[in-house]
């Protein structure tokens, strides 16, 4: 099983809650980037496979960057 963990101490967190009214996400970049990295090496067996990441799920203009940098595509609806 996976660890999650953190990026953030939680004096940082505090200071995060402070600044930005409830609810928020936080997303760590280099997390996403090593899924994806580890998602496309799973399938490097496959010469035509692309991942393309549902738009739906997160229509976040930032996250959305991040993949197209690691060669995602997006599926939209």
């Amino acid at each position: 099983m996976n660890t999650k963990t953190v990026p953030f101490t939680a004096e940082q967190l505090e200071n995060i809650i402070a600044q930005y009214p409830t609810p928020f996400h936080i997303y760590d970049e280099e997390a996403i980037k090593a899924n994806v990295r580890k998602l496309i090496k799973a399938f490097d067996w496959a010469k035509d496979f692309k991942e393309y990441f549902a738009v739906k799920a997160t229509p976040n203009p930032y996250i959305m960057k991040i993949l197209k940098a690691e060669g995602v595509g997006a599926d939209c609806s």
